[in-house]
């Protein structure tokens, strides 16, 4: 046992008074943890021990966490610690992502800079190495807010994708998708974020609801002077590109006639567009069905400023310039029923103008502008629509616009939405993996489960992806191209091997751009240079699962797959599915057991948090009015997968229920300054309390075991809550007199402290102080032994009866102002329930009435007091509130127990004679030698509430 006199934690024996006590308390467990090494021990102890794999997903290192980060957090630091007290060897390793935009974006503005151009004019080497000293000096600064927050991770030597083995793990990734035919380069119509200059992968888009203009516009037959197909778009400024008109086969289509014109459009939709839209009459001249379009051409409306490009193109595919035929893609839920057709400006356009032998057609340069486009040279994708409005207005082709609301994708990295470029890139192929991907995911244990359904319904849509980006910091593409047959590469597996092939050695920089890019491989005569692209940086993620493991054989062998990954729902189709492909074709199998998701925080509004919008909540903040337990406990209370609605009114709740675990550990040291000696039998109250304990115990244990982390914060809370707000109302004048009392809540408080501990680690560790603790320190105690045999739910039920039938009188009693101190002679009681006379006797005494009178029934509790007061009752009534004003004025002079007094008290005297026979009660209760009865007029009086009565105590 721990010495009472030499507490381990500073100010371990201080009480919570106000927030500034949480805080205290914190800063000296922090203290305590580091100056002994506990975090350290722990790991010391648990080191043979059965194998945890916790695998962290990297947070970006952006100097601060957010609150969605401060969450998730906290939830990792739950399960961690509940391992750590099982006895597991817990592979706990921090890490961040580092590479990609966010951190040349810090770096831009930092040296100011704003295009590419503008960083290879500063030097590309001086860039990178920048971006480097931001990604090192902004994960220390996470390393010491997360270890604040109380999250125990290895930040000794946390995994960073910059680093050189990182990296070596990265390109073993790349190797094995080469050797399976799953890397391959080819051209293709990407969604291109303009403001960075690079292509996104499907994983990088945001879909926003945005308002965008749309226009109808008609494009003439060939050879036909007034009939026109009518198309539409949100697109305008991918008109340029149009190659194709999409029409479905299926769907009847029409020719109508209107102002002197023959439009062509769906049947279904032409009432709608021409008379709901225009306005105008129309006459149907001519019905078909869709597959008789097949093949009709028709002239390019700004064939004048594009004739050299568009004639090359007819040249190239016989297709161009025709309705082309598509089922998938035209529908008549909006528009005219045909469908421009850009094979260069959208995944669907580009596969079906491969159908028909279209190659996609775009002169958009990284920055999303019009390049070699005649008058259009200079003009800006997406930016420049009105202007484009206007170039169909003058040449006569534009019908209408329309305000259209519609989801349109945006870049995850800058916001900004994305245009379309068609490029020459190098991608993964994994359309294929869906299925094994699908069925590994059935041996992986979801929490919630919708959460592993979303996973699998995503995954069922899985399309190839580009893994290049054309940028600066990132993890160089292991692709080294021979400079004489663009068909002829190598693809390095490891630093080592780069390091065998080229006799040259690299550190953390010189495996980076610039440097990496000067490294020629020369090979059976024949020399290679390396593309000049950066990876994914989703790819830096993916390929943790092994990475964290330091890419060693012996520890993947021991550790993998991860046991439990943790992060928001969102990453159902980001992190948690690049991980299972870069595992599946590196490793051939899952990697991961567990997933836990949570949901996202919005404001008490249920606003989504923003900038713009001013509501965005910060875990410093929250931890500054309240405290880092606090933040915990409250926001890990959540459901998995659950959004939140953030409630500072909450927050207090979590707060003062914290005071309420500290007032119970005071009110057990004030029993044992006592030295009470009697140990007697343990009652009824005692044998449920110890019940309840065990079979709570039970229960979150199982939820643990279950990754229902969210289930168990409410049942551990409402234990302690029980414990103080009831258990210890029912013993507390046996309390005083019977060791085995003390013994019991000792013994409950003790074990809640250590269910606790992994949700409130800072207040856990300094109570157990308090308790003196068998252990230096809570967090090096074991979890709690479950004991059936003390486990009795029958008793249990009938205490659960037994609160509700109390909390129905004392509402009663509340109902019509009748103090808990005054005695009443019946309570009627209904119950479902049996309850036996020990408890029905606790109830008696909790409700304060002489007779209760108990009816089993099958119906809700129904409680109905004997609210008359006679004589005899208000006499008792007065005798308790005598006593309770005697003990408040002694404590008020600081009077200790086994000090004495005279009491005198002087009533009227028809109240006298009822309350001789409460003296020996006021005796004992107000710690008196001696009760008598005061004519008034001599003695001094202390104030009293009660008019009828007066008391004076003389010691």
């Amino acid at each position: 046992m721990i010495d009472a006199q030499k507490s381990k934690i500073p100010g371990a024996t201080k009480s919570i008074k106000d927030f500034a006590g949480f805080h205290k308390i914190e800063e000296d467990v922090l203290r305590f943890w580091e100056e002994k090494k506990i975090y350290q021990k722990v790991k010391e102890k648990n080191k043979n021990g059965k194998k945890f794999y916790f695998l962290q997903g990297p947070p970006y290192t952006s100097g601060k966490i957010h609150i969605g980060q401060a969450w998730n957090s906290s939830l990792k630091d739950i399960i961690m610690r509940y391992k750590r007290m099982n006895g597991f060897d817990v592979w706990d390793r921090a890490g961040y992502d580092m590479h990609g935009l966010p951190t040349e974006h810090k770096v831009q503005q930092k040296l100011g800079l704003k295009t590419k151009e503008e960083i290879e004019k500063y030097g590309v080497d001086k860039f990178v190495t920048e971006c480097l000293k931001w990604s090192e000096e902004h994960a220390e600064y996470m390393n010491q807010d997360l270890w604040k927050l109380g999250v125990w991770m290895d930040y000794s030597d946390p995994y960073k994708p910059l680093s050189k083995d990182f990296v070596s793990g990265e390109w073993s990734f790349f190797k094995a998708a080469y050797e399976q035919d799953r890397l391959y380069r080819g051209l293709k119509t990407m969604h291109w974020d303009a403001e960075t200059e690079t292509g996104l992968a499907k994983h990088e888009l945001v879909y926003k609801t945005v308002k965008d203009t749309s226009v109808f516009l008609k494009f003439r037959v060939k050879g036909k002077e007034k009939e026109y197909f009518v198309i539409w778009t949100t697109t305008p400024w991918t008109i340029p590109f149009n190659l194709a008109i999409m029409a479905n086969p299926e769907l009847d289509y029409v020719k109508v006639k209107v102002d002197g014109e023959f439009w062509i459009v769906a049947d279904a939709l032409a009432g709608v567009f021409v008379s709901g839209l225009l306005g105008k009459k129309l006459e149907i001249v001519d019905k078909f069905k869709g597959s008789e379009l097949e093949g009709v051409e028709y002239e390019h409306p700004l064939y004048g400023e594009m004739k050299e490009k568009f004639d090359d193109i007819k040249k190239e595919s016989k297709n161009a310039f025709t309705v082309v035929m598509s089922k998938e893609y035209v529908n008549t839920l909006a528009g005219t029923g045909l469908v421009h057709c850009a094979p260069g400006c959208g995944p669907e356009d580009f596969e079906v103008g491969q159908k028909n032998g279209i190659s996609a057609f775009n002169t958009l340069n990284e920055r999303g502008e019009f390049e070699d486009s005649g008058n259009y040279s200079g003009w800006t994708a997406k930016e420049d629509d009105k202007k484009f409005i206007e170039e169909f207005k003058e040449k006569g082709i534009l019908i209408a616009t329309n305000e259209v609301e519609h989801e349109y994708p945006h870049s995850d990295r800058s916001g900004k939405p994305v245009v379309f470029r068609t490029t020459e890139q190098w991608f993964l192929k994994t359309k294929d993996l869906a299925k094994k991907l699908v069925e590994m995911n059935k041996d992986v244990y979801w929490v919630p489960k919708k959460s592993g359904e979303s996973y699998d319904k995503w995954t069922g849509n899985l399309r190839d992806n580009s893994v290049a980006r054309q940028r600066y910091w990132g993890c160089p593409l292991p692709i080294w191209v021979n400079e004489e047959n663009e068909k002829d590469i190598i693809v390095i597996g490891s630093v080592e091997e780069l390091e065998s092939l080229t006799g040259k050695k690299f550190d953390n920089l010189s495996v980076h751009r610039p440097w990496i890019d000067s490294i020629i491989i020369e090979k059976d005569g024949k020399k290679y240079k390396r593309i000049p692209d950066v990876a994914d940086v989703w790819i830096d993620a993916g390929s943790a699962s092994w990475n964290c493991l330091y890419n060693k054989p012996e520890l993947i062998d021991k550790y993998f797959p991860a046991d439990i990954v943790l992060e928001a729902t969102e990453q159902t189709r980001l992190w948690f599915s690049l991980l299972q492909i870069c595992s599946a074709i590196k490793c051939g199998k899952s990697a991961y057991d567990n997933v836990y998701t949570t949901g996202m925080i919005f404001d008490f509004q249920g606003m989504k948090m923003s900038k713009s919008l001013g509501n965005i909540i910060s875990p410093y903040e929250v931890i500054d009015k309240h405290s880092a337990d606090v933040l915990r406990y409250y926001i890990s209370n959540v459901g998995a997968a659950e959004n939140i609605s953030f409630s500072w009114d909450e927050v207090k709740v979590k707060q003062r229920n914290l005071m309420i675990l500290e007032n119970v550990a005071n009110y057990i040291l004030d029993l044992e300054k006592q030295d009470i000696r009697k140990t007697g039998k343990k009652e009824i109250s005692d044998l449920w309390i110890l019940s309840k304990y065990y079979s709570t115990l039970r229960k979150v244990t199982k939820l643990f075991e279950n990754y229902r982390l969210d289930e168990t914060i409410s049942e551990i809370e409402s234990l302690f809550i029980l414990l103080s707000r009831d258990y210890i109302k029912y013993v507390r004048e046996r309390a005083v007199k019977d060791r085995a009392v003390l013994d019991v809540i000792k013994q409950v408080y003790v074990g809640i402290l250590k269910m606790f501990a992994p949700v409130v680690p800072f207040i856990t560790d300094s109570l157990w102080q308090k308790m003196r603790g068998k252990e230096m320190s809570i967090h090096l105690s074991s979890w709690g032994v479950v004991k059936e045999r003390e486990i009795d739910e029958d008793l249990e039920k009938e205490f659960d009866a037994a609160r509700k039938i109390i909390e129905s009188g004392l509402r009663e009693r509340d109902q019509n102002q009748i103090g808990l101190k005054w005695p009443l002679r019946n309570a009627d009681v209904e119950c479902d329930v049996p309850i036996g006379e020990e408890i029905q006797e606790i109830v008696k005494t909790q409700l304060n009435v002489k007779n209760l009178d108990f009816k089993l029934s099958e119906k809700d509790i129904k409680v109905k007091l004997d609210l008359r007061l006679d004589e005899e009752l208000e006499a008792e009534g007065f005798a308790r509130e005598i006593s309770r004003k005697v003990q408040a004025e002694r404590k008020n002079r600081g009077m200790q127990k086994s000090e004495r007094i005279e009491l005198k008290i002087f009533v009227e005297n028809e109240l006298r004679n009822n309350l001789e026979k409460h003296l020996g009660f006021i005796r004992e209760r107000t710690g008196s030698e001696s009760v008598n009865f005061s004519d008034g007029k001599t003695d001094k009086f202390i104030d009293f509430e009660v008019k009828k009565v007066k008391i004076s105590f003389l010691f």
